[in-house]
């Protein structure tokens, strides 16, 4: 299910135009037609079409009005039409009973995607199906397909022309601009260019704000509160809260203002410190092997520093470029997976105790690397402000106790510890 976000002022719900198109198929397939194997076909078909016409967007990101009776109306629209769809009312019978007539039927109802006009992905698709039960054995069932894919996309074409604005670049609205809050533990703040962008579509003042980032580069950021200083009147602005959602070690991108993606500086610097944990890079270390791998981490502070000078963000392209460099440097100094790799073992699931801990950490050989690991193991079971590193799954415990160490010998503490949860991004 796409997210919904909700502006500050007023409660509006809010979509990113690029996921409206999903919505629409995610909704498709959660009432009479399920996400099943049997429905894999329509699934597929679907998704063709959802990638031609989000071709419109051309990658630029921008959040609209989410309504969500009207697509509720449209999905309840669709279940009844292919629910109720028999054999008197269909309008595709086949004939030859061929993939080639079944692929040109399809075809016709397929809007021309600019990067498969040959609809070879379509073609694929159907023949893996034919493939798995041939079109002349089962004509019931291609024609039904056809059927469905016609009512599907027909409506879906009479919903995109009845809502032009959420399909295409741009918004009408010059009363109401339409900025991003990210909504982090440490800070809340926006793009300054995005701020920037939405104030000269709606025809206000800019002046303060272009003094206050020029040459500044597209992911500076400014503070929430300093927001206010730079608006001249009091122009109508949904601030729109996007918190930046993370999987275990990951962050998850999200869209820059130009097509491209960034994830948070913050997050970046905290994934390869993970990375090194995942890896294994400090089992067994000697401790030059520690000292030069500490080194590399710490050549990171650049970017967290750059987080409380306004580059809260960092782009993919640069993303790619420290990654590489990061790998490069451990090339350079011999640093690589254990040759004897050891797994945290099942057992810490039996013994969730301090004792069942500091057995596993030193298993592992990280207690003669970081021989401090084993005081703040004693300390996760009882101390009330290391809650965050026990309230978890308890492989991730270890890996934590991990983590939380060497962050605090790379200096980084002041940016990923927060006073009630103690360790946090």
């Amino acid at each position: 299910m796409p997210k919904i976000y909700n502006s500050l002022k007023g409660g509006h719900s809010y979509i990113y135009k690029h996921d409206i198109l999903l919505l629409m198929q995610y909704n498709l397939m959660d009432g009479h037609l399920q996400a099943n194997e049997k429905n894999f076909p329509i699934m597929a078909i679907t998704a063709i079409y959802m990638r031609t016409k989000e071709e419109a967007l051309n990658d630029k990101c921008e959040l609209v009005r989410y309504d969500k009776e009207k697509f509720e109306e449209l999905k309840n629209r669709l279940e009844s039409k292919t629910s109720n769809m028999t054999q008197h009312n269909r309008k595709h019978r086949l004939i030859k009973k061929t993939l080639d007539e079944v692929f040109e039927k399809v075809k016709k109802l397929l809007p021309v995607n600019s990067h498969d006009p040959e609809f070879t992905g379509l073609r694929k698709h159907l023949q893996k199906f034919h493939q798995q039960t041939p079109v002349s054995q089962n004509v019931k069932y291609f024609e039904n397909l056809v059927n469905v894919i016609d009512i599907i996309l027909t409506d879906f074409d009479a919903f995109i022309d009845a809502n032009p604005s959420l399909f295409r670049n741009g918004n009408d609205d010059k009363e109401t601009l339409v900025v991003r809050l990210f909504d982090e533990v440490k800070c809340k703040h926006v793009f300054g260019y995005e701020l920037m962008e939405e104030l000269q579509r709606c025809g206000c003042n800019t002046v303060k704000l272009e003094e206050a980032i020029q040459a500044k580069d597209p992911t500076y950021s400014l503070l929430f509160q300093d927001v206010f200083k730079l608006l001249d009147g009091n122009p109508n602005i949904h601030f729109i809260a996007i918190p930046l959602p993370r999987t275990r070690k990951r962050a998850v991108w999200v869209p820059a203002i130009d097509g491209h993606y960034c994830i948070s500086a913050r997050d970046l610097v905290f994934e390869f410190v993970a990375w090194t944990v995942v890896k294994g890079l400090f089992q067994g270390a000697s401790d030059e092997q520690r000292d030069n791998l500490m080194g590399i981490l710490k050549g990171l502070r650049y970017l967290l520093d750059g987080y409380n000078n306004g580059y809260r963000m960092v782009l993919e392209a640069d993303v790619k470029r420290i990654r590489k460099q990061i790998v490069d440097k451990c090339k350079a100094h011999g640093i690589a997976q254990p040759e004897h790799f050891k797994d945290i073992r099942r057992v810490i699931y039996c013994d969730t105790t301090e004792d069942g801990l500091k057995a596993e950490l030193k298993y592992l050989g990280v207690d003669k690397v970081f021989p401090e690991i084993l005081e703040l193991a004693d300390d996760v079971y009882t101390k009330p402000e290391l809650k965050a590193l026990r309230e978890t799954d308890p492989y991730q415990t270890v890996e934590n106790c991990q983590i939380q160490c060497i962050i605090n010998r790379a200096g980084f503490t002041e940016f990923f510890v927060h006073s009630t949860t103690w360790f946090v991004r």
